[in-house]
């Protein structure tokens, strides 16, 4: 198919969401008083930042260390790397781990599944350990692996130096707030990390007994799917919160919160705070462009957005924006219904912001050899006249 010419503008218009624009939810919601030291509320669709505090500041970031070592692990899993049933026997440096941890012991065997549901849920620092020294042979190999696989996800401000959080910014050990969201919305992408971070409890068979998630939200709030908790004293209380309402995906970090309950009640006031303020721009199945095809059928087909658009938009300068749509040059039949056929682009201040996919309404096989030749002469007599 074709590719997009990026020079070809069919629709210019600049729309006030005030006038135009409906809200899903009609209660705002106050923005609340924030106690926590770094925040990050993140549009993981399409990848805008809603607000930030102190985004970029390197910080301690404790066992949010994990969602590196459970991507890493996941990763390595689906590529057939390593499997879910490989067997693990611990050893005497995992087992003597404090902090967090399941209590395994010096020549216990669990499967990686286990230790990767330990790590998740319990945010296990001993399961962590195991896990980490089966893969890398060490847990300062495995550090380093994550460290470079970091940089290979474009996460340049984050390092690694062990596989739990136990050590802190003075060992090396550190991330930012707007880092973190980009690698838990990267880490949300993988399947198998999704099923860890969101399951609530999972029956530990090594053991013979249930461990539950530590991460309180993903009980109590409705569209919470993941992702990490952690505490230590250079940290301070931290919480990486996934959720999806809506049919939009919020990313919401806090680092640096003075206690576990200020770090949850704030994660939840920016989650209400944020969604309170989530506006449509253009519904689902809303026509906004003819497209032609010389050769088809139907030589016109309506263009819709592949899903509703919608956007956070908590203060009023950012209410107002330019659109504009890009098709594809040239389309040729047959066009099925789905088809993406090109890209509708939000800019605000002369610069784009986000973009969506446009496809195709309905669909249109391939005319008769006359009906292609009228289609032909009807264009010309058209663009004759007008």
């Amino acid at each position: 198919m074709a590719s997009i010419t990026r020079g070809k503008i069919l629709c210019l218009a600049t729309i006030t969401l005030l006038v135009f624009f409906s809200q899903i939810v009609l209660a705002e919601t106050e923005f609340p008083e924030l106690r926590s030291i770094a925040i990050v509320v993140y549009d993981a669709d399409y990848g805008l930042v809603v607000y930030e505090k102190n985004m970029h500041a390197r910080r301690s970031i404790a066992s949010l260390t994990k969602i590196m070592t459970l991507l890493y692990a996941c990763e390595l899993v689906e590529n057939g790397k390593i499997s879910l049933d490989d067997v693990v026997t611990a050893s005497a440096n995992a087992a003597s781990r404090e902090g967090t941890q399941i209590r395994l012991k010096a020549g216990d065997k669990f499967t990686v599944e286990e230790l990767l549901y330990a790590t998740a849920l319990s945010s296990a620092n001993d399961a962590a350990v195991a896990l980490a020294e089966y893969i890398a042979g060490s847990e300062k190999e495995f550090a380093r692996m994550m460290s470079t696989r970091a940089r290979e996800l474009g996460i340049n401000n984050t390092n690694f130096v062990d596989a739990t959080g136990l050590l802190s910014i003075y060992d090396g050990n550190y991330s930012t707030a707007y880092e973190l969201a980009i690698l838990s919305t990267i880490a949300m992408q993988n399947d198998l990390f999704r099923t860890l971070v969101s399951t609530k409890e999972y029956e530990l068979k090594a053991q013979g007994r249930t461990i539950k998630n530590t991460n309180s939200l993903l009980h109590d709030i409705e569209g919470v799917n993941g992702i990490k908790t952690g505490s230590t004293t250079p940290a301070g209380h931290t919480l990486v919160t996934s959720v999806i309402k809506h049919n939009r995906h919020l990313i919401i970090v806090v680092l640096g919160a003075p206690s576990r309950e200020v770090r949850n009640e704030e994660s939840e006031q920016l989650l209400n705070w944020a969604f309170s303020n989530l506006e449509v721009v253009i519904r689902a199945n809303e026509v906004v462009e003819q497209l032609e095809v010389p050769d088809g059928v139907d030589h016109l087909i309506n263009v819709v957005p592949s899903r509703e658009i919608s956007f956070f938009f908590p203060w009023e300068d950012l209410r107002e924006f330019e659109q504009r749509i890009e098709l594809r040059d040239n389309i040729r039949a047959p066009v099925d219904k789905g088809d993406k056929v090109g890209e509708i682009i939000f800019e605000r201040n002369g610069e784009e912001f986000a973009r969506a996919d446009l496809v195709a309404a309905q669909g249109t096989g391939l005319a008769s050899f006359l009906r292609r030749i009228f289609n032909v002469l009807r264009k010309f007599f058209i663009n004759l006249f007008s």
